[in-house]
């Protein structure tokens, strides 16, 4: 993101060079939009002129008028919508954590933004975290999304280091969801790297996953797209590159 802020063209030119097609990005930065951020059209102009396709683009989480935001995705071209986490983790006193009653209230709400996305020619995917799948009552909030929206209104982009951390196999993730996994995040997880989640997450190829075995074995499950992402990294071409090279080299 630093990198990002600091030249888009530039930036998103470098990346084009390392091999990659497809780029996803946020519509807004978390706190909204700001004047030292691109406008999203002008975001996906760019990405359209440094040979790369616009891919997968995050909603808003906060406040969010999904209206607006699904409109502007739809003109930019993105075929693929993400909500990266459910509202009821982030509005209660304790951060990422709710209650079942809070979060089923809310699973229509997500099916009627699922409904507006298909309306707009869009599909809408959920982006899992950790915390998806610590029970509520007795079952977890990932497995009640899943089975209570049905699956036209409802997708998934599997981030595989979080469902790691979960204790969860991708593998295993992706048999179940089958076609209704239309997106990736791959990075790795080195626990060594403090007790944050954030700052755990490496390239792909420097954790504990053995992406070498993962990525032949995920793909003859699924032709989703996967995203490098790396959530902190101290330099954010540097683990692009390294994030390109062993994709090239495993499925190559």
């Amino acid at each position: 993101m630093r990198e990002l802020m600091a030249d888009f063209p530039g930036t998103l030119a470098k990346v084009a060079a390392l091999g990659y097609t497809t780029f996803g990005f946020r519509l807004y930065g978390y706190a909204g939009p700001s004047p030292a951020e691109p406008a999203p059209r002008l975001k996906a102009a760019m990405v359209r002129a440094a040979g790369l396709k616009v891919g997968a683009t995050r909603l808003s989480v906060r406040n969010a008028n999904y209206d607006r935001e699904l409109d502007i995705a739809a003109e930019m071209g993105s075929r693929i919508v993400v909500i990266t986490t459910a509202p009821p983790f982030i509005a209660g006193p304790e951060l990422f954590k709710t209650t079942r009653a809070a979060f089923e209230a809310w699973l229509p709400q997500l099916a009627k933004v699922g409904e507006k996305a298909r309306d707009r020619g869009l599909r809408l995917a959920y982006h899992n975290h950790p915390y998806d799948f610590l029970p509520l009552d007795g079952e977890q909030p990932f497995a009640l999304m899943a089975n209570s929206i049905s699956p036209e209104l409802v997708s998934f982009e599997l981030d595989f280091a979080w469902l790691w951390l979960a204790g969860i196999d991708p593998l295993q993730m992706l048999r179940w969801l089958g076609p209704r996994v239309v997106t990736m995040h791959w990075k790795d997880v080195d626990r060594r790297r403090g007790t944050e989640r954030a700052d755990q997450a490496v390239a792909p190829g420097l954790g504990e996953m053995d992406y070498a075995a993962l990525l032949p074995a995920v793909r003859r499950l699924t032709t989703a797209t996967g995203y490098i992402e790396v959530d902190k990294p101290e330099d954010g071409i540097a683990a692009a590159r390294i994030g390109a090279e062993l994709v090239k080299r495993v499925l190559a």
